[in-house]
């Protein structure tokens, strides 16, 4: 799950808190995972946070369905994780790009 500032008056159904919420003297107001209602919103306000951080679902698509260009900016992003030491060191795996074009060809 990705953590997502929000400072909207309406809380969409099934969100939770991706952090804890502590007021201005440092008290904790709510744990994170904590449920967000409306009413907590509100509440929240009247203490004056302005901004929590929620917790969005990932967006699951049938790999047909994923726009190419998202595709290969997931699939990049992930390659750059699990290379990142070799990249860091300055070296180009060629292994890196074979992966890169086996995972963006159209499975049957």
């Amino acid at each position: 799950m990705q953590a997502l500032a929000t400072n909207s008056d309406i809380a969409p159904d099934g969100v939770i808190l991706a952090q804890s919420v502590l007021d201005l003297h440092g008290q904790l107001l709510l744990p994170a995972g904590a449920n967000i209602t409306n009413d907590t919103l509100r509440s929240l306000r009247q203490r004056g946070v302005e901004t929590v951080m929620v917790a969005a679902p990932e967006v699951t698509l049938s790999p047909g369905k994923i726009p190419p260009q998202v595709l290969q900016a997931q699939i990049d992003k992930r390659l750059r994780h699990l290379f990142r030491p070799a990249l860091k060191a300055g070296q180009l795996n060629p292994l890196f790009h074979l992966i890169a074009e086996y995972r963006l060809k159209e499975k049957p």
